[in-house]
């Protein structure tokens, strides 16, 4: 036990970790600009913008933690330019030099994303890059910063793939619902393995590397996600199964298309999140598979299958509607 400052905290995995953290006994101090999505966090936050480098390091230096996470950062798609996301590089560079500033921590991880290259690239190397959207582009910077600052305590990189579980929003809450309601249809005869990660795997994988072996993790990157890939069919028949759901139907690949156009319509006319685009489609007929060995070989396997994870979501989505 300890004392752990986690930044977006109010986010999705930082909602989740925090849990983690309290029921084992663990201090924690959610900094983020967004007040927390689980109101039985409202006594841990404290508001405040990364970007205010005085701020922060004015708050990581009274709480003087034994351990830091940084999840803060500006995830969505929508800007254009690296400007937009400037809260994931000043924000990055300002969180290393309040950590120095205080000089209590004895460990960071510090959240990068799979965005830094594209879906069907299976990267040869850390720093092999190729990001497609400028939150992508945004990890990239985010990275460097954190490989250069010559950081004196041991840290990581961990870079989520899709992830999904309570207290997640769009998109895969939106996938969720729409198994939910009986409106998710498949392309006949398409097998899409994707690596998703439940979220509660991803905590256990986080908590890990906090905890292991600071030679295994020091300056390394590593994915977060559940164990080998799953198919989006059979995830999404789980997903009607656990909520009684009708049953998924499977349609041509063109009335896909066909929809997805008209999404592409809807977002034109301002329409901020329509059911499927061009954009959406392409990336779930895209297989997206990450090796899993190197995070496995440092924290074991992953503690959750898909069907305990899918079997929980459920029952979160059935309480807080």
């Amino acid at each position: 036990m300890g004392r752990v400052f986690v930044t977006g905290g109010s986010g999705f995995i930082g909602t989740n970790l925090i849990t983690n953290f309290l029921q084992d006994g663990w201090e924690v101090l959610n900094f983020d600009l967004a007040p927390p999505r689980n109101l039985e966090h409202d006594r841990l936050f404290r508001q405040g913008d990364i970007r205010n480098a005085p701020a922060l390091t004015a708050v990581v230096r009274d709480f003087r933690p034994d351990l830091v996470v940084h999840l803060a950062a500006r995830t969505d798609l929508d800007g254009d330019s690296l400007a937009d996301y400037n809260a994931n590089t000043i924000g990055v560079q300002n969180m290393i030099d309040a950590i120095r500033a205080a000089g209590t921590a004895a460990r960071a991880v510090f959240a990068s994303s799979r965005y830094v290259h594209r879906t069907e690239v299976c990267p040869l190397r850390d720093d092999d890059y190729s990001p497609f959207t400028m939150y992508g582009e945004s990890k990239v910077a985010t990275e460097k910063i954190v490989r250069s600052a010559g950081l004196e305590i041991p840290w990581v990189l961990i870079r989520p793939t899709s992830i999904w579980g309570p207290w997640f929003r769009i998109p895969y809450r939106m996938f969720f619902d729409t198994v939910r309601r009986g409106h998710y249809v498949h392309p006949i005869g398409r097998q899409i393995g994707k690596s998703y990660g439940y979220v509660g795997n991803v905590v256990y994988q986080i908590r890990r590397f906090l905890t292991v072996n600071a030679e295994t993790i020091d300056k390394r990157t590593f994915y977060v996600s559940d164990d080998g890939q799953m198919d989006v069919l059979d995830f999404a028949r789980m997903i009607q199964q656990a909520f009684g759901a009708p049953p998924v139907r499977e349609v041509p690949l063109a009335f896909l298309q066909a929809l997805a156009c008209t999404g592409d319509v809807l977002k034109q006319i301002g329409i901020s999140n329509p059911p499927l685009t061009t954009f959406r489609l392409r990336n779930l007929l895209t297989p997206m598979n990450y090796d899993m060995s190197a995070t496995s070989n440092v924290t074991g396997p992953a503690p959750y299958t898909l069907k305990e994870g899918v079997y929980t979501t459920v029952d979160w989505i059935r309480q807080h509607g």
